[in-house]
């Protein structure tokens, strides 16, 4: 029976692989332009040795900043000459199945140490079903599909290497034991690989305590044919020592986790209820995958900010427990749901608990999901094997075709920006960035007007289109400045018959003076005066100063707020550099190893003839960037730079 049936998954694997291509053709998104499209240092040739160094250490993503996935991404832009290429995106593709391939051999290891299965045929045929369910999975699109998502690709590839590693030496330890010399050895592959996996994305450096999951559920404290007491209360041990971590510093230390809460609208406490539900949530997604409650956004799902508001938070909490406690006791006679729980808690635990990040993500799920998946493969296969009455072809056919249906229509979705626009906002009408996603795809169409030739009243249509979701887009988060900067810049360029309607830049001046400000509202601000420098019409001189003092009395030690007022300053290129020096010295000594403050402090200095200044201006450069991170880019505004008696002879 297997062997009839490896072709017809080698069939869906082959269609999963068709179905995927024409998302390569996909746009760039959000978070794709600063860390590959804006990113002067990973766009390179190739040709420079420390280029290469440059471009791995050229993304602000984490502590670790993420080399090994940019230095992936610059071998993309060497190699094609640009990332608008379907190789961006292919690359990633390739990605997704050399991680399905270690997995296959990560889920027959897993089921022989487990012993669920009756003979070693089944085992393959449920392994293979199981890789076969994570590589079609249309929640997965939302990874493969978004080029920047590489980073949480390769963190899981080098994750599932360390899995598979490990279960080869701990297969053999179970069974004969091990010297000294060898767990040595083991030790340092599997510090290896936690390394590569930590310096593609920080969630890598989970891979410890996922041995740890598999050492509890899988061998279970078994060395050299005997179970050890031992062996197996450290792995416990070392399982809940995290979570004695974490209840520590909020006793001890609670500084130490509300810092980075000072710039998000939700507390800890809310976080965390929030997330107990959210994760209910992403296993239904791999349980159940309802494509039309996936999407790109997910702001609209609401904050617990209290166990009964909503009453789902302490249901959340609640169902949880039970399902932990369950796995627990049963776990003699269920394993695998020990395993896919734990595994799936352990997976989430960086990004769904303390640390305040964004709150809802898919891609997040890319590694959690794999035992669940390696669950719903062995529900599928083994009560169909087992029965006289259900042929396996049948369920398992049934699923796979499901499975290609859906990620057929997430592809198709993710394979133009207006359409998954389009797609995310009807999925969800009520989230202010969904809004925003399919305006700005309308207005970046517009943009493209020579690839697609819009006549006048298409072009007004789809103007009006975008400043409508513009709309709801406030209406979603009346504080979002966003919406309010691009509603402002609309008025003003294509509808100067409604720009005395609202004014949405007194309204943004009102919003400036209480709102907890994200990282999309600093972007948005910075758009705001790029804007106002090519479009006057935008907002006169006293709302923008209004606009800088109350930021600037809001936000005194922000290097930003300079930026702003310098761009403000220059917009007419009236202000001269005496004016506009100090401006650039106070941001360098407010932010000192920002580079964009030595962008402007060289450009300023060169227009007045400031040679030595430039000279000291690179001296302090390089101080403040110990690890020559920006060295090429200093080395590329000096090219060109003339002497003024140079420029004389000229």
């Amino acid at each position: 029976m297997v062997v009839s049936l490896r072709p017809l998954l080698g069939l869906f694997l082959c269609l999963g692989l068709l179905v995927y291509l024409p998302g390569l053709h996909g746009p760039l998104l959000l978070d794709d332009k600063p860390a590959l499209t804006e990113n002067e240092l990973v766009r390179i040739d190739g040709r420079v040795l420390d280029e290469w160094r440059s471009a791995s250490l050229s993304s602000n993503s984490g502590p670790l900043r993420r080399p090994l996935a940019m230095l992936s991404f610059a071998g993309n832009h060497a190699l094609t000459g640009d990332f608008s290429s379907p190789w961006t995106k292919a690359t990633n593709l390739a990605i997704h199945f050399a991680i399905g391939g270690l997995l296959y051999w990560v889920f027959l290891g897993v089921l022989g140490g487990l012993g669920v299965m009756p003979d070693n045929n089944t085992r393959r045929l449920v392994a293979l079903t199981a890789t076969t369910i994570w590589l079609l999975h249309p929640l997965n699109v939302s990874t493969v599909l978004y080029a920047v998502q590489r980073m949480a690709q390769l963190a899981a590839l080098f994750t599932v290497a360390g899995l598979l590693v490990f279960i080869r030496y701990r297969q053999r330890w179970a069974e004969a034991g091990a010297g000294v010399g060898e767990v040595l050895a083991a030790s340092l592959w599997l510090l290896l690989l936690t390394g590569l996996a930590a310096l593609a994305k920080e969630n890598g450096a989970l891979l410890p305590l996922l041995l740890v999951v598999l050492e509890v559920v899988v061998f279970r404290g078994v060395w050299a044919g005997r179970a050890n007491p031992g062996l197996r209360l450290a792995g416990w041990l070392l399982l809940v020592a995290p979570i004695v971590l974490v209840v520590v510093l909020c006793v001890f230390s609670p500084a130490l986790l509300l810092q980075g809460y000072a710039s998000r609208d939700f507390t800890l406490e809310e976080r965390l209820f929030t997330q107990a539900r959210l994760l209910w949530r992403y296993l239904g997604w791999i349980c159940m995958p309802n494509i039309n409650d996936m999407g790109f956004h997910h702001d609209d799902i609401p904050l617990s900010t209290g166990l009964i508001a909503p009453t789902t938070t302490v249901l959340a909490l609640i169902s949880w427990s039970v399902l932990l406690i369950a796995a627990l006791l049963q776990r003699q006679r269920w394993p695998l749901l020990l395993l896919a729980v734990l595994f799936f808690l352990v997976g989430h635990s960086l990004e769904s608990t303390v640390i305040p990040l964004e709150m809802v993500y898919e891609h997040r799920n890319y590694l959690p999901g794999t035992m669940v998946c390696l669950a719903l493969a062995y529900l599928v296969v083994v009560p169909a094997t087992r029965s006289h009455r259900v042929n396996v072809v049948y369920p398992l056919a049934g699923v796979l075709s499901v499975l290609c249906l859906l990620l057929f229509v997430r592809v198709q979705t993710w394979s133009d920006e207006v359409q998954l626009g389009r797609v995310n906002l009807a999925n969800h009408p009520e989230s202010a960035r969904a809004n925003h996603l399919y305006a700005n795809a309308l207005l970046r169409r517009i943009r493209d007007d020579g690839h697609y030739q819009f006549s006048e009243s298409e072009k007004n249509e789809m103007l009006l289109l975008a400043r409508h979701y513009y709309e709801r887009m406030h209406q979603a988060d009346e504080g979002d400045v966003a919406a309010l900067v691009l509603l402002a810049y609309l008025d003003s360029a294509h509808f100067p018959q409604l720009q005395g309607q609202v004014d949405w830049l007194t309204l943004l001046y009102e919003v400036l003076l209480t709102r907890k400000l994200q990282s999309s509202d600093w972007n948005a601000l910075g758009l705001l005066f790029d804007l106002s420098r090519s479009n006057a019409e935008l907002a006169d001189q006293k709302q923008l100063a209004g606009i800088l003092d109350v930021m600037a009395e809001r936000f005194p030690n922000s290097a930003d707020v300079q930026r702003f007022r310098y761009h403000y300053l220059a917009r007419d290129g009236a202000s001269s550099s005496v004016q506009l020096l100090p401006l650039l010295q106070q941001a360098r000594q407010q932010a000192p190893g920002a580079s964009w403050v030595y962008h402007l402090l060289l450009r300023e200095q060169a227009r007045s003839g400031d040679i030595p200044g430039m000279y000291e201006s690179a001296r302090l450069w390089l101080l403040n960037d110990p690890n020559r991170h920006h060295i090429h880019e200093l080395k590329g505004l000096f090219e060109g730079v003339a002497s003024p008696a140079e420029e004389a002879d000229g």
